[in-house]
């Protein structure tokens, strides 16, 4: 074989091998590395502002319900300290007009709410209202207190009807080390939560005709 052809296939084969290592170089790095690290220290910044919150801006933290159902029935959580992941982290907006506010639910109620959940990198996983919220186009999605995650019903029994706030729940309260469609696992989760109506229960235990007799 002619020595100049040697040479040329030489010379690509090299080059063929330094585009395979820039290529293996530049790949996309994996957006959800260290996330349960990444995810631990973005609740500890969360913590940070709720404590010290900037000037204009009025955040709540609310004890994991469990816990304070635990602690009022006497079970032993009087000694336990709660940690920055026992508590949902609440950023409050104004009420949009809505004045006064209504109740907040019980554990019993049903409520409809609006809401977008994302994670700490902005992925949108769920949302009842694409685009931008207009109370006036879209449609609340309704379900029972109880019957959602943790972190959601800890808010929720806080939360007022009309009120509107952005969650940060950790990852304890949310699905934990279970990875659930397209959320990993220990993800914080974060929802835009507008509680449009509390919807309690008729019969014997009806809540509208016990707040009349008290």
């Amino acid at each position: 074989m002619n020595k100049n052809i040697l040479w040329l296939l030489g010379i690509l084969v090299s080059l063929s091998a330094g585009f395979t290592s820039c290529s293996e170089d530049t790949q996309t790095a994996d957006p959800y590395s260290d996330w349960a690290v990444r995810n631990d220290a973005y609740i500890d910044s969360i913590a940070s502002v709720c404590a010290n919150p900037p000037a204009g801006e009025h955040w709540e933290k609310v004890l994991n319900y469990k816990l304070q159902s635990d602690a009022s029935e006497d079970l032993g959580y009087q000694d336990y300290t709660p940690g920055k992941n026992d508590y949902v982290y609440m950023k409050l907006f104004p009420e949009d007009n809505i004045e006064p506010l209504g109740i907040s639910p019980m554990s019993t109620d049903m409520v409809s709410v609006h809401y977008r959940g994302k994670l700490i990198n902005g992925t949108v996983f769920d949302e009842s209202f694409s685009g931008e919220w207009n109370g006036m186009v879209n449609e609340p999605r309704s379900f029972a207190a109880s019957g959602v995650i943790t972190g959601w019903t800890t808010a929720l029994l806080k939360v007022k009807e009309g009120q509107h706030v952005e969650l940060y729940i950790p990852n304890g309260m949310g699905y934990g080390s279970v990875e659930r469609d397209v959320i990993p696992a220990y993800s914080t989760l974060i929802f835009d939560l507008r509680l449009e109506k509390v919807i309690h229960p008729k019969g014997p235990d009806d809540r509208s005709r016990k707040m009349k007799q008290e």
